[in-house]
């Protein structure tokens, strides 16, 4: 390689190839994540429906657990 041209030729078509690549993947991936989102709406909606009533039900555990530990506090053996 006596000519710099041919090393930044060289340089360039890797840059170009990594960077091709790199935006064919996230390109994919990009049409991957639409098609499954739009598939997934009726599943999302239930799965937040759940989380919202586990979430529900633990707190009423908490508060109930919460209340027992202030009677058996207030309530000790005198």
């Amino acid at each position: 390689m006596d000519r710099p041209g041919v090393a930044f030729l060289l340089v360039g078509v890797a840059f170009g190839l990594f960077v091709g690549t790199a935006y064919a993947v996230a390109r994919r991936a990009w049409v991957d994540y639409r098609k499954t989102r739009a598939s997934l709406s009726g599943l999302r909606k239930t799965a937040w429906t759940v989380t919202r009533i586990a979430t529900s039900r633990a707190g009423i555990v908490l508060l109930i657990c919460l209340a027992a530990v202030g009677w058996a506090a207030v309530g000790g053996e005198h």
